[in-house]
C-alpha cells in the first residue's frame, strides 16, 4: 500500500484515482493506466504497489463468471500497468531498478492470474469470456518478455523465473506463433519501439531456457503432437538468422542487432535438445541439412558489424551439437563433410575471440576459443584417413593454411597443432594421387587393380598383394622387396587408409603384418 506521506507526492488527479483503485473501481484504473506515459519517474516509483495489489491468488476463481468480472478486470489493468511502467522510456535507474524489483518479488503472485488468463481467454477453455483474446495475448507475453528483461540480460539469455506451471504457457503460445507467423501472437507495441514485437522471436529463447527441462519437453511434444514441429521451427529461425545477418536494415537497428547471436545459439540448442528424443528425425532430417545450415549461419554471425555480440558462445554450442551427431549418427563421415562444405574450418579459424565489456561476466568459461580450435583439428585429424574427408581436405589445405585467422597465428600450441595437421593431410593426399595414378581398369572380374613395381601389367603377370597395406601387388617377392626399399616402406602403414573406399574390400585379405610385409596370393585357384 501506497503511505499517506507518499500519496501527498503525486498530483491531486492521480491521488484521486489512486483512492479509486484502492477501492477496486475498474473504471479509475482504466483512467491511470492511461495517464502513466506523463508520469514522472519518481511518480512511477511511487505508483508500484498500487499495480500489485489486486494481484491476489487467494481471489483466483475456478472460472469464469459474471460474479469474478470485476476481480479478472482489476488484474487485467494490473497486467497492463505493470507492462507500460515498464517500458516507458526517460525512467531513471533508481526507478527502473525499483520496478523490476517489483516485478521479481511478485512473480509468484502474478503467475496463477498469468496461468489463468492463458486458459481461458487465449486458449478459450472458458464459456464466459469478458476480455478480448488479442489484449490477453498481448498482456501475457509482454509480461513474460519483461519478466526476462528483469531477470537478466535479454542479449544474451532469458531468466524466467523457473515455475513448471509456465511451461504449458510458454510452449502452447510459442507454437501458437509459428503456425499464425505472430499474427495473433504479439508482445504489447510500447512507445519507446525498441521492444520486438515478435513472440516467435523472443519465445525461441523462453523455450531454449525450458527446453532442458524434461517436463518441458513431454509438454512441448503432448502440445505440438509431433517434435519434429519444433526442429523444423528451430532450423527455419537458423536460416532466417543467416538472412537478417546479411540485411542493411539489421545493422542499423542496435537492439536487433544484439539479439541474432543469442537467439542463433538458442536455436541450436533446441534443436540438439530434439534430436536427442528422436533418432529417426535426427538421421532423416537434423543430418540432412542442420549441420549445412548451422555452420553457414554462424559464417554469415561473423560477419556482423560491431555491437553484434560475441560470436564465441555461439560457436561453442555449434560445435557441441557437431560433435554430438557425430557420436550418434550412422553415417559420421557424412556428417562431418557436410560441416566443412558449410565452410566449418573458415568459421572456426577467424573466430573473433573478444568478448564486449558488457558481455564479459557472462560468458561461459567453457566457451573457449583456443579449445575448441584445437579440438577441431584434432577432430579433423582423426576423420582425414576416411576417402571422402581426405578428397575435400587435399583440395583446401593450401588455402587453409595461407588463411589463418589471428588467434591460431598468434598461438604457438595452436600453430603446431595445424602445422602437423596440414602435412599429415599433405601426405596422405599425395600418397593417394599416386596410387590413383597407377591405378588402370582390367578387363577381368577383379575390376580396378594396380600396376606392378616393375611395370609389367596384368595380363602377363600373377599380381600377389602386400599384406600390410593390402593395397600394392607385385608379380614376385624381388619386386616387392626392391619396392619396400624404395619407397613403399614408408607408406604401407597407412596406404590402405588413405585410399580408403578405391579399393574392393572383397579383393583383399586380411592377414597381420610383419615389418616387411608377406605377399599374399590374390588370383584364383584352380580346382
Amino acid at each position: 500500500m501506497i503511505s499517506a506521506a507518499q500519496l501527498s507526492q503525486l498530483p491531486q488527479d492521480l491521488r484521486r484515482l489512486v483512492r479509486g483503485v484502492q477501492n477496486r473501481s475498474v473504471a479509475d484504473f482504466e483512467e491511470l493506466c492511461g495517464r502513466l506515459p506523463g508520469c514522472s519517474a519518481s511518480e512511477l516509483c511511487i505508483l508500484q504497489p498500487v499495480f500489485y495489489m489486486h494481484l491476489d491468488p487467494d481471489r483466483l476463481p475456478a472460472k469464469p463468471t459474471p460474479a469474478a468480472t470485476t476481480d479478472i478486470d482489476l488484474v487485467f489493468w494490473s497486467f497492463l500497468a505493470i507492462v507500460v511502467s515498464l517500458g516507458i522510456d526517460g525512467s531513471s535507474d533508481d526507478s527502473a531498478s525499483s520496478e523490476k524489483r517489483y516485478l521479481i518479488s511478485s512473480w509468484n503472485r502474478i503467475t496463477p492470474w498469468l496461468v489463468f488468463f492463458h486458459d481461458q481467454f487465449i486458449m478459450r477453455r472458458a464459456n464466459y469470456r469478458p476480455l478480448d483474446r488479442l489484449s490477453v495475448i498481448k498482456l501475457v507475453t509482454s509480461l513474460l518478455f519483461q519478466v526476462s528483461v528483469a531477470g537478466g540480460n535479454h542479449s544474451r539469455t532469458t531468466r524466467v523465473p523457473t515455475i513448471a506451471t509456465l511451461y504449458r504457457p510458454i510452449a502452447e503460445l510459442w507454437l501458437l506463433a509459428l503456425t499464425t507467423k505472430d499474427e495473433d501472437v504479439e508482445c504489447l507495441s510500447l512507445q519507446s519501439g525498441t521492444h520486438p514485437t515478435s513472440f516467435r522471436v523472443f519465445g525461441s529463447f523462453l523455450v531454449a531456457e525450458c527446453i532442458r527441462s524434461e517436463s518441458f519437453v513431454t509438454i512441448l511434444l503432448e502440445v505440438s503432437g509431433s517434435i519434429d514441429i519444433v526442429t523444423s521451427a528451430a532450423l527455419k529461425y537458423v536460416k532466417s538468422i543467416r538472412s537478417m545477418a546479411k540485411n542493411p536494415d539489421i545493422a542499423s537497428n542496435s537492439f536487433k542487432l544484439k539479439l541474432l547471436v543469442p537467439l542463433f545459439s538458442c536455436c541450436v540448442g533446441i534443436i540438439a535438445t530434439t534430436s536427442m528424443h528422436n533418432a529417426a528425425i535426427r538421421e532423416a532430417y537434423i543430418l540432412q541439412r542442420s549441420i549445412e545450415e548451422i555452420f553457414s549461419t554462424l559464417r554469415a554471425l561473423q560477419y556482423l558489424p560491431p555491437g553484434g555480440g560475441s560470436t564465441v558462445q555461439a560457436l561453442a554450442s555449434s560445435f557441441q551439437y557437431l560433435v554430438f551427431l557425430l557420436k550418434h549418427v550412422d553415417d559420421p563421415v557424412s556428417a562431418f563433410l557436410k560441416a566443412l562444405r558449410a565452410h566449418a574450418f573458415e568459421t572456426m579459424v577467424h573466430i573473433d575471440p573478444s568478448v564486449p565489456p558488457e558481455e564479459e561476466e557472462e560468458e561461459e568459461a567453457a566457451a573457449d576459443p583456443h579449445a575448441i580450435i584445437e579440438m577441431f583439428f584434432m577432430l579433423l585429424f582423426s576423420y582425414i584417413l576416411h576417402n571422402k574427408i581426405l578428397t575435400y581436405v587435399y583440395k583446401h589445405v593450401d588455402t587453409w593454411s595461407n588463411d589463418l585467422g589471428p588467434i591460431v597465428r598468434q598461438d604457438e600450441h595452436l600453430w603446431d597443432v595445424w602445422s602437423k595437421t596440414g602435412q599429415t593431410i599433405r601426405s596422405y593426399g599425395m600418397l593417394r594421387s599416386r596410387a590413383e595414378m597407377l591405378r588402370w581398369p582390367s578387363a577381368s572380374e577383379r575390376g580396378w587393380v594396380l600396376q606392378c613395381h616393375c611395370g609389367g601389367t596384368a595380363e602377363e603377370i600373377n599380381l600377389r598383394q602386400c599384406a600390410g597395406c593390402q593395397v600394392i601387388r607385385y608379380c614376385s617377392k624381388r619386386c616387392q622387396r626392391d619396392s619396400w626399399h624404395s619407397h613403399h616402406k614408408l607408406s604401407c602403414n597407412f596406404l590402405k587408409a588413405a585410399v580408403g573406399e578405391s579399393v574392393r574390400c572383397s579383393e583383399m585379405r586380411i592377414i597381420s603384418a610383419d615389418n616387411a610385409p608377406r605377399l599374399i596370393d590374390t588370383t584364383p585357384r584352380k580346382t
